[in-house]
Parts: structure tokens; sequence; C-alpha cells
């Protein structure tokens, strides 16, 4: 009888020690999110227009022991801090001629892209890490020339403040608000409209933005179209976001 009471007890101790190790195990696991920037800036001049746009990643490895906390600060608007992060620029150009799309990976440091863009009659510029101008080249931004840097006041005639409806020198500017629904059409020249709009519905949600490219006698082109809200992804999508983890 002794004996098998000890067999009994041996086999409950097992039980509950497996069990411990289940759940340590699965509460180790993680829950791979990704949320993909999103938003829009147009700047239009006589024929041409420029577009720069959100892109890049944010990466969110949570565990499974984390996850229902996360969702409750979710819903009081509290951002969990990333895990991982890949900067991506895009800038698109179009002309009546045709559309020009530059991509520039920025690896991890979002320092390396620019703040205060601004349109000047010789480029586009904006201040850049270390508070220095810095000039859109086509492959990046690069810091400006001492000749740019004179010309210009270093970074004192940056525009700072509301781009919308704006008119800075000579350049039209609207970029896509927060707010569920807004959108706008940049008219360039009679020769194409630029439609751009936050197709989101809710204020809870995420920018949603989407840029169609209209022309004449020619079905819209969708340039862009990003939903900023977080998704749920595999650990190997994850992976190829922003490389093994």
């Amino acid at each position: 009888m002794r004996k098998k009471r000890l067999v009994v007890l041996l086999a409950v101790v097992i039980l509950f020690v497996a069990s411990i190790m289940a759940i340590i195990r699965v509460a180790s696991m993680e829950i791979y999110w990704v949320r993909d920037a999103s938003g829009a800036t147009v700047f239009w001049k006589d024929d041409e227009a420029y577009l720069f746009l959100g892109s890049g990643h944010t990466g969110y490895r949570i565990s499974y022991l984390e996850y229902p906390l996360e969702i409750a600060k979710e819903y009081f608007y509290v951002v969990p801090s990333p895990n991982d992060q890949r900067v991506i620029g895009t800038v698109i150009r179009v002309t009546p001629s045709g559309v020009e799309r530059h991509v520039v990976e920025y690896g991890e440091n979002a320092a390396q892209s620019a703040l205060l863009l601004t349109p000047f009659d010789d480029g586009f510029y904006g201040m850049c890490q270390g508070g220095v101008l810095c000039k859109w080249t086509g492959d990046g931004f690069e810091v400006a020339t001492q000749e740019e840097q004179e010309k210009h006041g270093g970074t004192d005639r940056l525009f700072r403040g509301d781009f919308n409806s704006q008119i800075i020198n000579g350049w039209s500017a609207r970029e896509v608000r927060r707010m569920p629904g807004d959108h706008f059409e940049a008219k360039v020249d009679d020769k194409f409209v630029i439609a751009a709009k936050n197709q989101a519905s809710d204020v809870r949600e995420r920018a949603w933005i989407s840029v169609d490219l209209i022309r004449p006698g020619r079905p819209p082109e969708r340039l862009y179209n990003v939903n900023g809200t977080p998704r749920l992804v595999s650990k190997t999508e994850y992976q190829n976001i922003f490389g093994s983890r």
C-alpha cells in the first residue's frame, strides 16, 4: 500500500513539474506584430508633384504572458516600446511623362531621415541628424554643401507649421491628416490629379492612407496604400522584414 502511495505521489509530482514546464514554455513563446508607417505629404508646382510617403516598419515581439496586458494598454492608447525598427524613405515624383519611385533604406536609424521638409527653387531640403541642413538627392538626404548652407541660411528658413493649404516657396503643399476620412485632390496644371485619403472610419483606428494618380482618359493608378493598424504576422514574415531575431 505504501509503495502504491509513493508511486501515485511521484506521478503527481511529475505531472505538476511537467505542467509548470509547459506553462513556462508557452509563456515564453512570442507573438509577432508589425506596424507599417503610413502618411502622405504632397507638394506640387507647374506640371510636377512630389509625394513624400510614410514607409518602413515597427516590430513588436510580445510573449503570451504579456499579451493581455498589451491589449489593455492599446485600448488606452499606450504605445508599447518597439523591439525592432526598419526605417525606409519613399519619394514619388509624378510628371506628365511618368512616375519615378525612389526608395531609400535607412536601417534602424530614424535620425537619418529628414525633418522640417521644405521645398526651395533648387530642390527639397530638411533637417537631418545633428541639426544640419540636408538635401534630397534622389538617393536619400545628404548634407547640404557649404554654398547651399549659405544660400538657405542653414536650417533657419525650413518651414515649421501646418503644411495644409500652404504655398511654400512657390510649391503648394498638403498632407493627409489623422482624422478619419480626411482627403484632398491636388490638381496639377490640368495634366493630372493626385487624390489622397485616410481610409480609416473611426477615430480609434490608425491612419490608412491611399494615394491615387488620376490622368485624363486613363483608369486611376494606385500609387500608395498603407494601413497603419498593427497586424499579426508569423515569425517567418517577421524575420523577413527585420532579419533573424
